[in-house]
């Protein structure tokens, strides 16, 4: 019964998931971000609801810990997977043609549009927000997305990889590394802005969960829903 239930699952996830992939590799074609969100969710809450009961079901310790890597593996997988739709696919970039434009990928005017002053861009955001020069749903698509978007690592790096992982120093120098590589990635293949101040965000988001993840009510939390413990 286990199983047929995990291939159910599996199979409502490849077809939520496949459809949001689908779409968002169309030509021309640029997905809602609440479809996007949407087939990425349902699967995601129907695997933490399943991962709970097989847990709750079972008595055995080393059983539970099997289900709970198990299922904490793919949610992972499938979290990476909406991190490529959103920063590369579902991208509203690549409907630009800059080559038509002339510039080149190691041009002087493709170098020109990265940022490396840090909290430039951060300021410049809130300023305008001060002085209404940007409009609020800019503001949280440029910085509170980009706050959010590697949050999720600070949750699944400590459960996955808590035997390389061991420490915050090593949690950040891999989140920068992640994000450095993302945004060496999008300057190549012209999907968004390089931008020192993504990466500070980017860091900062995982940071803020990391250490949410080490807090006394997380952790009850997480030892009543997954049966985690030290």
């Amino acid at each position: 019964m286990k199983k047929i239930m995990n291939v159910i699952v599996m199979g409502l996830c490849i077809i939520f998931i496949g459809f949001v992939m689908i779409f968002s590799m169309l030509p021309n074609t640029v997905l809602n971000v609440s479809v996007t969100i949407g087939g990425f969710a349902i699967p995601i809450v129907i695997i933490i609801i399943t991962m709970i009961i097989e847990i709750k079901k079972t008595k055995d310790s080393q059983e539970k810990s099997k289900i709970r890597e198990f299922w904490l593996r793919i949610l992972f997988i499938i979290y990476c997977i909406l991190l490529i739709t959103i920063l590369f696919l579902n991208n509203e970039y690549r409907m630009y043609d800059f080559h038509g434009i002339n510039i080149n990928t190691f041009s002087r005017e493709h170098f020109e549009t990265i940022n490396i002053i840090p909290f430039s861009t951060i300021i410049g955001y809130i300023y305008g927000l001060l002085f209404k020069d940007v409009s609020t749903s800019i503001v949280i698509i440029n910085l509170v997305t980009n706050l959010l978007l590697f949050s999720p690592m600070g949750f699944f790096i400590p459960l996955l990889f808590k035997n390389r992982i061991t420490n915050i120093k090593q949690f950040i120098i891999l989140i920068i590394i992640l994000s450095l590589f993302v945004e060496i990635l999008q300057f190549i293949t012209y999907r968004g802005s390089t931008d020192i101040d993504d990466i500070i965000l980017n860091t900062m988001g995982a940071i803020i969960v990391y250490a949410l993840m080490k807090t006394k009510l997380v952790k009850k939390i997480l030892k009543k829903a997954l049966d985690i413990s030290e």
